[in-house]
């Protein structure tokens, strides 16, 4: 006779049967949301006094949703008036009918980049770009480039600029230089001279296309594994770039706003310069990012924050890890950029990565991270160089 004792007895054994089978079957999903949990959560490394924006610590999703919504409802900023409208009205690409347009809503906008497995980095792939920062000294300010052999003149320029201009203006600053491809003279006159760190990029770690630097993919890995020992903020430039005393604004309005990218007047749309093939990585219509111009990855300001490291630099690095997405053909076949005007006439690699990913999560507002005034604060000068300074 089965008594009331014996019934709960069966109840709670056939509950916790069904849990353990449960667990078994949906363990991937399990782990994955504890991945992403341990992902997001943490404190972040800026001191909240140090940003108009108050940074809580993340934990979840919807922490970066609301970190999102903060940045574009910030009217204490100073906009970029020149990109506050990403159209050209003059322009068909923005009165053109799209299939699949980008979400008007920013929450949905965020949530498809994060939710992305294409753009989602395993923990080998994390772990081994963070090993590249393991001899990198922490520092509040980080001032990150790159260098092969073909560029060590316009570098030692870069570095008389950098020696000249901003080391007497920035306090608790160090500069990483990643060698990607410096003969061994020239890096021992670096180490000697730079006043910086200088790292060996193990390409040997990850894919094969990472090996051509014209693939840029080098770029983003860097950057992600980099901002790991920025107390506060990190920039990223290439050997081209002369900084004026104007870098204290924009360093300013990078720690108030989050980061810093740039665009140049006249800029191309992003399908033009994209290939379609990196579209279709991110599941997205070429057509949804015509109202947007290109952003360049010439320079750019982050602050440490979760909602950087895992929005926006963690995809651009997963692009970057995949030759489908960043490098998906031989790129001297498509460096050149020549007429006529059409989508997909060339590809700008880890600039087409950066373009879509940012134009995704800020959509309209996007103007919010571009920096105003770069031709008063900065100068491209690809030309520039300085081939005796490092003998002197």
């Amino acid at each position: 006779m089965w008594t009331q004792k014996k019934l709960l007895s069966v109840l709670c054994c056939l509950v916790i049967v069904t849990f353990v089978a449960c667990v078994t079957n949906y363990s991937h999903i399990f782990g994955y949301l504890a991945g992403l949990t341990k992902v997001l959560e943490g404190s972040d490394r800026i001191s909240k006094n140090d940003s108009i924006i108050k940074v809580s610590l993340l934990s979840s999703n919807d922490n970066l949703v609301s970190r999102l919504e903060e940045l574009i409802s910030n009217t204490v900023v100073k906009k970029s008036e020149a990109f506050t409208n990403p159209c050209d009205k003059t322009s068909a690409a923005c009165t053109s009918s799209c299939p699949k347009p980008l979400s008007s809503n920013p929450k949905q906008r965020l949530l498809d980049i994060l939710s992305s497995a294409n753009l989602t980095l395993s923990s080998r792939e994390l772990e081994d770009i963070l090993s590249m920062a393991e001899s990198i000294p922490e520092s509040d300010v980080i001032i990150l480039s790159a260098s092969s052999s073909n560029h060590y003149n316009e570098m030692q320029a870069m570095f008389q600029n950098l020696h000249s201009v901003v080391f007497p203006l920035v306090e608790n600053l160090t500069v990483v230089l990643f060698d990607i491809g410096l003969t061994r003279e020239q890096r021992i006159k670096t180490e000697k001279n730079c006043r910086c760190k200088v790292v060996k990029f193990p390409s040997e770690k990850f894919p094969r296309h990472m090996k051509n630097n014209h693939c840029y993919s080098w770029k983003p890995v860097i950057i992600r594994a980099t901002i790991e020992k920025s107390r506060k903020l990190l920039l990223y430039q290439d050997a081209s770039v002369r900084w004026t005393k104007g870098i204290v604004d924009g360093m300013f309005r990078a720690t108030t706003t989050g980061m810093q990218i740039f665009r140049y007047f006249g800029s191309s749309r992003i399908p033009i310069h994209t290939l379609k093939q990196t579209f279709d990585y991110f599941g997205e219509e070429p057509c949804a990012f015509d109202p947007f111009p290109e952003v360049a990855a010439t320079l750019s300001m982050f602050r440490n924050d979760v909602f950087n490291r895992r929005a926006i630099l963690e995809p651009w690095a997963k692009c970057a890890l995949t030759s489908e997405c960043m490098c998906p053909v031989e790129p001297q076949s498509v460096l050149s950029c020549g007429k006529p005007v059409a989508n997909h006439r060339c590809h700008r690699f880890d600039q087409s990565a950066l373009g879509m990913i940012t134009a995704k999560i800020f959509s309209n507002d996007i103007h919010r991270v571009i920096a105003p005034d770069l031709d008063q604060n900065v100068q491209i000068k690809r030309e520039d160089v300085a081939p005796n300074y490092f003998n002197k």
